[in-house]
């Protein structure tokens, strides 16, 4: 007993031992704890840092495939490592789209790596540069000129709110811009569940009855797509958001839209397929995008309406086999790969290679076969350059009657920047001849109207990135309609020029090349890219995350 006792007391003893020497003892914690090592004492675990799935590099551990495809849009460039000039390349649309940002800079589109870098560096946006005080003067571009360029706008929608980021200009949200185009743009977060991120877009889709949610796989692939490579504007009265012409469109389906505008004419003006509804659209609404600066036209700029030319390919627009209208976006240009292990996924390059066709497309599509599709997209190509540069082309025919309206103005004393006005001034004298109500104004609203149309249609086609391979009949179709009210509109100018006096005789050769037509289009080419210096190292290299790549 008494030996017991003693084993007891010793044990007791030890224990009141051990808690004294508790420093160096490991202390356990509970599951959901860890050991704060300055009190040693147990807290609860704190909670992960929220991934940031706006950065596509988050999602390379668990997409490493589809993270390295898309990776290699790096690659997607030309050969010089820079943007193509396309109005070096073309100068006609110089004077197409004088008075707006496109005549300052427009380049051929390049991979989505390059989006942020290109939408920084071009010449239409930055200028003016910040004032002293640091408050921005005189913006050029809205807030959603960022809309495709970064997955960050969707993480501000979410922060800020959609309308109070599109109610601000584009240099105001610079600083929160370092993401280019990538995963959560298409993608739910850390998910391969495809969603559409921008909200504009969903209720777009729900206006022509297509609502996401109801949509196949493939349709939701190409509307996510259509977030970008679609018609869009804003026109300020709903917080500058951005909005779809698409009130009348119904895809694929020829209407006639002219009882929209209470139109009276029987040339088809508004009859057709996407373009015509949209037209009626802006015309229902009395929108217009700008004043062009050399007529005075009241303009709209057609974006890239890759998803309308896509799905109002029909029999009669393309009279190809049936199968050939069952395709979507990711068809072509995210084509299934397989990795080491065989395992399919979707190479997320996002260009057109045929090597990387499916096995469905490749079976007729060999290349250097009879239906290899880069020829037969050269040859369309070919059919479409000779409605806009052969004899009688809408390229050089819109320059002639943008200077030839421009003529008639001067004939009639109204001044433009051919009598040294700046871009502002020759608009607001134009806007404010067209609204005086007399013979002059009623004779150029009648020429500027058709101005306007040719122009809206030759754009509708032009703009729309590889319609030669989406739709090449819609492309000859609005063409050869904008030839069609070109020559309407260049015999009423050539009366007009007669009936009011003027002597002006259109000379092409005046107009031939980018160094000509933007000095007569109000701009200074030298200035705009010392401003732009100026802009990217003061502002941009000092405040803003993006790393700008090669331009």
């Amino acid at each position: 007993m008494k030996l017991q006792k003693l084993a007891i007391a010793v044990a007791v003893m030890t224990a009141l031992s051990a808690c004294g020497s508790s420093d160096d003892d490991p202390i356990t914690c509970k599951d959901g704890e860890i050991l704060n090592p300055d009190t040693n004492v147990c807290e609860p675990e704190p909670e992960p840092e929220p991934v940031d799935y706006y950065n596509s590099d988050n999602w390379k551990e668990a997409f490493p495939e589809q993270h390295e495809s898309w990776a290699k849009t790096a690659e997607n460039n030309p050969e010089s490592g820079k943007p193509t000039d396309l109005l070096e390349a073309n100068p006609n649309l110089v004077a197409a789209w004088a008075g707006y940002g496109f005549a300052k800079d427009y380049n051929r589109a390049r991979g989505h790596h390059f989006a942020l870098t290109d939408i920084i560096t071009t010449l239409r946006t930055g200028a003016p540069m910040v004032g002293m005080d640091g408050e921005i003067v005189g913006e050029a571009m809205a807030a959603s000129c960022w809309s495709c360029k970064t997955t960050d706008v969707a993480r501000l929608y979410e922060e800020k709110g959609e309308g109070k980021f599109s109610n601000n200009g584009w240099s105001v949200w610079g600083d929160e811009m370092g993401n280019t185009i990538g995963c959560s743009d298409c993608h739910d977060h850390g998910k391969s569940d495809l969603r559409l991120s921008r909200p504009y877009t969903d209720r777009a889709m729900t206006i022509i009855d297509k609502t996401f949610a109801a949509q196949s796989h493939d349709m939701q692939s190409s509307q996510t797509c259509a977030q970008c490579h679609v018609e869009y504007y804003f026109d300020g009265t709903d917080e500058k958001k951005v909005r779809y012409p698409w009130d009348f469109w119904v895809p694929g389906v020829e209407t006639d839209y002219a009882d929209k505008v209470a139109y009276q004419g029987t040339d088809d003006l508004y009859k057709g397929f996407a373009a015509e509804a949209q037209l009626a659209y802006f015309d229902d609404k009395g929108f217009k995008d700008w004043t062009n600066a050399i007529s005075g036209a009241p303009m709209l700029k057609a974006q890239h309406p890759e998803f309308e030319n896509l799905l109002d390919r029909t029999k009669e627009t393309h009279p190809s086999p049936s199968n050939h209208l069952e395709f979507s976006c990711n068809t072509c240009h995210m084509p299934k790969s397989t990795n080491a292990e065989g395992k399919e996924y979707s190479n997320h390059q996002v260009n057109f290679s045929m090597a990387k066709l499916p096995s469905d497309c490749t079976g007729c599509h060999t290349e250097g076969g009879i239906f290899d599709i880069n020829k037969i997209v050269e040859e369309r190509k070919a059919e479409i350059d000779a409605l806009r540069f052969g004899e009688n082309g809408t390229d050089l025919r819109l320059t002639e009657v943008h200077f030839k309206a421009q003529a008639i103005w001067a004939a009639n004393n109204i001044e433009g920047l051919d009598a040294g006005k700046s871009i502002g001034e020759a608009k607001a004298n134009y806007e404010a001849a067209l609204a005086a109500g007399n013979e002059l104004a009623t004779d150029m609203n009648s020429l500027l109207v058709k101005v306007r149309n040719a122009q809206w249609f030759w754009d509708s086609a032009t703009a729309s990135h590889g319609i030669a391979a989406h739709n090449p009949a819609e492309a000859k179709r609005l063409l050869t309609k904008a030839n069609t009210v070109l020559d309407a509109a260049i015999a009423e100018a050539d009366t007009l020029l007669t009936k009011y006096g003027s002597s002006y005789t259109f000379d092409k050769t005046m107009y031939d090349s980018k160094a000509k037509l933007q000095p007569l289009a109000g701009l200074n080419l030298d200035q705009m890219n010392a401003d732009k210096e100026t802009f990217i190292k003061e502002r941009v290299e000092k405040e803003w995350p993006a790393k700008l790549e090669s331009y």
